[in-house]
């Protein structure tokens, strides 16, 4: 199995072992007698936990482990806390399950991105978009084989117990020819906090990762309340949202090239504009799943076109580049969901929903945050940016 073969299969088991879970959102909400704002509030545990362990990672993970070492251990991690929430018993419990899942989704989210990032420095061409695109792909299968699981009444605990050694022994085997080296050999401060450039770059997919955030944590309650959808039906929502992710993003490393990142991160603004629209005064089950679609398109390249730009940034290695960017884009995740549930309480959920609609406005503000820069940093990285240049050249 070739390096990029390997990464792509790792972001396409990690979009899976993370969306498995979501349809039996509902389920575990209605068993552990939560209501919508306690629901909110413990799904912001979940990027609490992420963010915890961001700014650490690219110290005591990605500067000390190869490639290799590194998404093994981070995957196994991983693996073993997606079984956490499916073991709660009252809300505390599934709050701190989600905590430590969050840590596990940490790890992993930093390794792969930093690795990708490296091999598609030495392969000389865009791998980045079709990474996050199999990424999103993995999401759908995972919510797919989670409403199966819904419609064959399995309970959440035996979906996520069965699947954690299957993927911890496929990440496993998948990993033997990347590299064997660290990393990033530039040391890198313990806490990997952005400088003010990045931490403006930063700003984009932090929009993106709220609608993101917003769309996992409270499609399937959202058709579950707004529109009593049947239990086969509430996985639709982010199954939808999903596949529209993930077509994008595995055409999208071309389609960066051929129209550039500013004007494609303009469309996805509009898109999670409109997307949020339509969800907000949708009658039924599926002209929502229209909305779903167009938040879809809306978030699918502003993170993986953001990680490349913040790779290439200058300063500091890629690896903690990447942390810094993981660490402000998670926060998304944090202001999200608990927002959403906090604003729902008040005025129902389909208004929670549209209040998000500032935040597509900030992707079409911060669109130009993206546009190409000249600084690089390492030779590495350098010698990538050449091959990536050339290729471009070549491709048009």
């Amino acid at each position: 199995m070739s390096p990029v073969t390997a990464i792509r299969l790792i972001f396409f088991m990690d979009g899976l072992i993370i969306a498995k879970w979501l349809p039996h959102l509902p389920d575990i909400q209605a068993h552990l007698g939560l209501d919508v704002g306690q629901l909110g509030l413990a799904l912001a545990a979940l990027p609490l936990g992420i963010m915890s362990s961001l700014p650490l990672i690219g110290t005591f993970v990605i500067s000390r482990f190869s490639e290799r070492a590194a998404i093994r251990v981070t995957f196994l991690w991983l693996a073993l806390t997606s079984t956490l929430p499916g073991l709660a018993w009252d809300f505390p419990s599934f709050a701190i399950a989600l905590f430590f899942y969050g840590s596990g989704i940490a790890g992993v989210e930093v390794a792969m991105n930093a690795t990708a990032d490296a091999v598609e420095s030495r392969v000389g061409r865009r791998i980045m978009s079709s990474c996050h695109g199999l990424w999103s792909v993995g999401n759908l299968i995972g919510a797919a084989l989670g409403s199966l699981a819904l419609s064959l009444h399995l309970d959440a605990i035996v979906t996520l117990i069965v699947a954690a050694p299957i993927l911890m022994a496929l990440a496993y085997a998948s990993t033997g020819r990347l590299g064997h080296s660290p990393i990033s050999s530039e040391p890198g401060p313990a806490l990997a906090l952005p400088d003010f450039p990045l931490l403006v770059l930063c700003l984009l997919p932090f929009c993106a990762c709220v609608l993101e955030g917003a769309m996992a944590d409270w499609a399937a309650v959202y058709l579950r309340i707004e529109h009593g959808a049947q239990a086969a039906l509430t996985g639709a929502g982010f199954g939808v949202f999903a596949a529209v992710m993930a077509a994008t993003r595995l055409t999208g490393d071309r389609l960066v090239d051929r129209v550039g990142p500013v004007f494609i991160a303009h469309c996805c603004g509009v898109s999670g504009v409109l997307g949020l629209l339509v969800i907000w005064v949708a009658p039924g089950v599926w002209p929502a799943l229209v909305g779903f679609a167009l938040m879809g398109f809306a978030a699918s390249l502003i993170f993986p076109i953001s990680v490349t730009a913040a790779a290439r940034q200058s300063g500091r290695s890629a690896a903690m580049n990447v942390a810094s960017l993981s660490l402000i884009c998670f926060s998304g995740y944090v202001i999200g969901p608990p927002v959403v549930g906090l604003i729902a309480d008040l005025v129902g959920l389909r208004n929670a929903l549209a209040c998000l609609i500032p935040f597509a406005l900030g992707v079409l503000l911060l669109a130009p945050r993206l546009q190409p820069r000249a600084a690089v940093t390492g030779t590495a990285t350098a010698q990538g940016s050449t091959h990536l240049d050339h290729w471009r050249a070549s491709s048009s």
